[in-house]
């Protein structure tokens, strides 16, 4: 009787590493480097995002519209600026364009730490607001990592996000009370400068994706898909969300906890929902269940939702409310990216990820004038309102089919599985 062939060894170590779980010590490394340089940029918000409006009202020429403006033209110049930066990424290069945006992020910082009126800080805020390397970043990430494990590249971004907030609203107000809100933006524009330096020492350089610039008609492409255009508002909603419930809910809180010890609503919500969230992308990644583990986000922040909206009176139900909350957004931030990354073209992955996050800052900016809307017309209705947003949310992410599986994979399974 003859025996099947065997599979070579090294088809099966081949196997082995298409399949495995795990990135290698490569991939970790760019993984966490640029995970660190999207932290730095999103510390550039939430680092002075507690203070900043209370310290532009004492500059000169400031009126109560101008300080709000000074927080808002951050997330106005990001959502102008991540196409543009996603398209020349596209035909530059990901290294050139995010060493371009660092830069004026530094530049931007400068001015609004040298600045003593509103103005001055309205046009630094507005030129770090310009340096919208965020979709970029994102790109590269999924250029330097294979599919397979892409996820939890993501997640790793979505941790780093979630340290940047912690930081960003401990240290902050400790620091401006110690040494001024200028002090915040020199610590800004000096971590950039490091940011460049490490980028274009340890981060190997992709070429470009296209040989020519992107074109209208390109754009039609991502345009037209409908998987890409509903990621995109499902990040719309997720991020007019979070910035809503962190204008109003703060102010809850405080009538509660006192302002220095927040921290301990704040610290288990960032570790619970990190510790919850890595297992359960490689999970959903090795299992190829991105999308049940996006519905399963979405519920719980819905859940979140319904807490917070029924907690008037009741601390403990705010609290809980919003860890709920945070679970269920760290659970379907870092699917979306990933999804994004697998619908869209690879020549176009720059412009894809830049009108994803252009989605991302829009909703953001939204997000605010909601919050701010239900600061003065009723704080907890707020969180009806979000939870009636549930039901176009869950719309747009049941529209979303399932990504293409990996042929290359199933092939050698299927080798290794006749042997």
């Amino acid at each position: 009787m003859t025996s099947k062939p065997s599979v070579a060894p090294a088809a099966k170590k081949q196997g082995r590493l298409r399949r495995g779980v795990g990135m290698t010590n490569e991939e970790m490394r760019h993984v966490g480097g640029l995970s660190g340089i999207f932290a730095l940029r999103l510390l550039g918000l939430f680092l002075v995002l507690p203070v900043l409006s209370i310290y532009a009202l004492g500059l000169r020429g400031a009126t109560p519209f101008l300080a709000g403006l000074a927080v808002g033209f951050y997330g106005l110049a990001q959502t102008g600026m991540q196409l543009p930066f996603g398209m020349l990424s596209d035909r530059f290069g990901r290294k050139p364009v995010i060493v371009a945006g660092l830069l004026i992020y530094v530049v931007g910082s400068v001015v609004a730490a040298l600045s003593h009126g509103i103005y001055g800080l309205l046009l630094g805020r507005f030129m770090q607001g310009m340096g919208a390397i965020a979709s970029v970043l994102l790109a590269l990430i999924a250029d330097l990592t294979r599919e397979e494990v892409r996820g939890r590249a993501m997640a790793f971004v979505g941790i780093s996000i979630g340290l940047s907030f912690t930081l960003g609203f401990v240290l902050g107000p400790i620091l401006a009370a110690r040494h001024g809100v200028p002090f915040l933006f020199w610590i800004l524009a000096g971590l950039d400068s490091f940011a460049v330096f490490y980028l274009l020492t340890f981060i190997p350089t992709c070429p470009p994706k296209r040989a020519a610039a992107v074109k209208l008609k390109d754009l039609g492409v991502v345009l037209g898909d409908r998987n890409l255009v509903c990621l995109d508002g499902v990040m719309f909603l997720l991020h007019l969300g979070l910035t809503a419930i962190w204008v109003v809910t703060p102010a809850i809180l405080l009538q509660h906890w006192d302002r220095h010890d927040i921290w301990r609503v704040y610290l288990p919500m960032i570790l619970l929902a990190g510790f919850i969230m890595l297992p359960a992308m490689g999970f959903a990644e090795a299992k190829q269940r991105l999308r049940t583990l996006l519905a399963a986000g979405l519920l719980l922040a819905g859940a979140g939702f319904l807490i917070l909206a029924l907690a008037p009176g009741r601390p403990l139900a705010a609290a809980g409310g919003l860890i709920v909350y945070f679970i269920g957004f760290n659970l379907m931030e870092p699917c979306l990216p990933s999804l994004v990354s697998r619908f869209a073209p690879e020549d176009l992955r720059g412009s894809a990820m830049g009108l994803f996050n252009m989605s991302q800052f829009m909703g953001a900016f939204c997000g605010g004038a909601l919050g701010g809307f239900a600061l003065g017309h009723g704080r907890y209705v707020l969180y009806w309102m979000l939870l009636a947003a549930c039901l176009p949310w869950a719309w747009l992410a049941s529209r979303v089919e399932a990504p293409p599986r990996r042929k290359p994979a199933q092939d050698l399974e299927a080798d290794i599985a006749a042997a």
